[in-house]
C-alpha cells in the first residue's frame, strides 16, 4: 500500500507541475522593444577632472517645478545620459558616482526647443 501511495503522490506532483507550466505560459505578457535614430532627446555627459568619464554614475532628472524625479538612471560607459523633456522650463540634472563625486547641472528648455525635439 505504501508503494501505491508513493506512486500516486508522484503522479499528482507531475501532473500539477505540467499544469502550472502551461498555465504560467498562457498568462505571460508579450514584450516588444525597438531602437532607432532620432534627435528627440537632450543628452548630458559628466567627466572627472582628468578627462575620464563618470561611467555608470547615478543620474536624477527633475522637471521644472517638480518635487519628485522625472527620470532616474545611470550614465553609459562614456558618462553620457539622454532624456526626453516634456515641458518647458529649467530642468535639473544631478550625476553622482559611488564614491560621492557629483555634479549638478541645469538646462533651460524653451517651447521652441520642445517643438524641435518633437520634430514639429
Amino acid at each position: 500500500m505504501n508503494t501505491i501511495a508513493k506512486t500516486s503522490g508522484l503522479v499528482s506532483c507531475t501532473l500539477l507541475s505540467i499544469l502550472f507550466t502551461f498555465a504560467s505560459q498562457s498568462l505571460a505578457h508579450g514584450v516588444h522593444g525597438e531602437t532607432g535614430n532620432n534627435s528627440q532627446a537632450l543628452c548630458t555627459s559628466a567627466s572627472y577632472d582628468d578627462g575620464g568619464p563618470m561611467a555608470y554614475a547615478a543620474v536624477e532628472i527633475t522637471a521644472p517645478d517638480a518635487e519628485i524625479p522625472f527620470q532616474t538612471g545611470r550614465t553609459d560607459r562614456n558618462g553620457s545620459f539622454c532624456f526626453h523633456p516634456d515641458a518647458a522650463g529649467r530642468w535639473k540634472i544631478t550625476i553622482k558616482d559611488a564614491d560621492g563625486h557629483f555634479v549638478r547641472l541645469g538646462t533651460k528648455v524653451s517651447q521652441e526647443m520642445l517643438k524641435a525635439l518633437k520634430n514639429e
